[in-house]
């Protein structure tokens, strides 16, 4: 308990929170004129059949920025290795996509290949992994996302509705059959769009606990004179990609429905319900 403060922000339903930039610039006028034909498309698919589609960068080596010490020290050296990650559900939390979409930066990295031998991404499990020299989304990577997800929804004879960003990246000339897609207006996904709503912001909460129970692992064998086992103490947050991206499906499984359903309420769903904020759960975080 922190006293007084922790009682006055439950008494008036006070929580930190981080400032979005994006949040900043949103047109409220905008949203009002958008409402109509946002809700007008969500009201015609059940929540099973909503989907949003989203990217995110994951710096899968890097150390933490912060800790609880009793003294000042200097802290590692920062690593930039990171991977994009496209991440799919829809807004009952019942299809998370386990083939996520990937985008490193090597077609074969090192950790790839095994026992001499080069190997895939596909040949690991990731059938959906993609490379370029930014590591970042593309007209063409998005083209085959759509168009795989789209066979998928038709070869189960559903149809449904993708929202998705204003990214230029993801407007491909392709016209899917059983996706229809939804595209938020500017400067407001962090507002509507339910994966920056906290799916994400979850997701990477669950891969970091990976990262530091292994950091936490080695630091024990340090501590018993084992550190010639791993290294330089100071790499005892690196993974190779191939780790990494096994700890990205996992993660993402750990993500439960609740949690996903709870997000969809809170953004886009709360937004077209034009609910008050009495309605919202006022969860407090202390930092």
């Amino acid at each position: 308990s922190q006293g007084w403060m922790e009682k006055f922000g439950k008494r008036h339903y006070i929580k930190m929170n981080r400032i979005h930039g994006e949040a900043g610039s949103t047109d409220i006028e905008s949203l009002q004129i958008d409402k109509a034909a946002i809700k007008e498309k969500i009201e015609a698919y059940s929540a099973c059949d909503i989907y949003n589609f989203d990217e995110t960068v994951l710096f899968y080596a890097a150390p933490p920025r912060t800790t609880i010490s009793c003294q000042k020290f200097s802290g590692w050296k920062e690593n930039k290795k990171w991977l994009t990650v496209g991440l799919l559900c829809n807004a009952d939390g019942t299809d998370k996509w386990s083939d996520i979409l990937m985008i490193g930066h090597a077609r074969r990295p090192n950790c790839f290949n095994k026992n001499n031998k080069k190997q895939e991404a596909v040949d690991h499990g990731f059938s959906m992994y993609h490379y370029n020299s930014n590591d970042w989304m593309t007209r063409s990577i998005f083209h085959v996302f759509l168009h795989r997800f789209d066979r998928s929804m038709k070869a189960q004879n559903c149809k449904v509705l993708l929202i998705l960003d204003n990214f230029s990246g993801h407007i491909v000339d392709y016209a899917p059959t059983n996706v229809e897609l939804l595209f938020l207006p500017p400067n407001t996904t962090s507002h509507l769009q339910p994966l920056d709503g906290g799916i994400i912001w979850a997701f990477k909460a669950y891969f970091k606990r990976k990262q530091y129970a292994k950091a936490y692992q080695y630091i024990g064998m340090i501590q018993n004179d084992q550190q010639n086992k791993i290294g330089a103490i100071d790499k005892i947050f690196e993974i190779d990609q191939l780790w990494a991206m096994k700890w990205i499906r996992e993660a993402w499984e750990s993500v439960s429905a609740k949690t996903i359903e709870n997000c969809w309420n809170a953004t886009i769903f709360h937004f077209i319900e034009d609910k008050d904020s009495e309605g919202i759960s006022k969860t407090i975080y202390w930092l």
